[in-house]
């Protein structure tokens, strides 16, 4: 399975999960909302008892500032949604190596590390995907070094061997380059029905 199958597949159950979460915080930003409206009338009565021309000029910056909050209290809500949308998905890709397809995932992530390299590559895994990698890396018919000598949910380092080059090909290492992009996918899907 290639990664963009991997992300796309990973996308999808963001989205189904991320529509419950969507459903519990539009309530919840419904009800901020609702706060917000009621503590903007009882002020703007309060206002309006005193005088006129002194009520108008104070509930519109009471207004004002209701709304900043709610809309600031909306945006916090949203920013915690899609925290915990991905905070989910870096959980379910800690797991990878318990997937049947993670030797499929493996063996995909090493022949894009083996792409950039030439020559010998030393690879260095987790104890757990040694054996994996180097059956992956003998059916590939690369010469090769296994380095067992990282703790990581998944992938591997490759280098070459003077290990001037490094490929860093982990879990961990591929949710970082993905993070900004799957932040504004998370947000979209959990958002894009607010703003039409």
């Amino acid at each position: 399975m290639a990664v963009e199958d991997i992300l796309l597949a990973l996308d999808e159950q963001c989205r189904e999960e991320c529509q419950a979460i969507n459903i519990a915080a539009k309530e919840q930003v419904e009800q901020i909302l609702e706060k917000a409206r009621r503590e903007a009338d009882e002020i703007r009565e309060a206002r309006l008892q005193r005088a006129r021309s002194e009520a108008e000029s104070e509930t519109i910056s009471v207004l004002y500032s209701a709304r900043l909050r709610a809309r600031n209290a909306v945006i916090q809500a949203e920013e915690e949604m899609v925290e915990e949308a991905l905070r989910e998905s870096e959980k379910r890709l800690q797991e990878l190596r318990s997937r049947e397809d993670y030797a499929g995932v493996m063996e995909g992530w090493l022949k894009e590390g083996l792409a950039r390299l030439s020559g010998k590559v030393v690879v260095h895994t987790d104890p757990l995907d040694s054996e994996l990698a180097g059956s992956l890396l003998s059916r590939l018919g690369v010469e090769y070094e296994i380095v067992p000598d990282v703790q990581i949910p998944g992938g591997a380092v490759l280098s070459d061997a003077e290990g001037k080059v490094k490929i860093i090909n982990t879990v961990g290492e591929r949710l970082n380059r993905a993070r900004e992009k799957l932040r504004k996918q998370v947000s979209d899907i959990l958002f894009e029905e607010e703003e039409s």
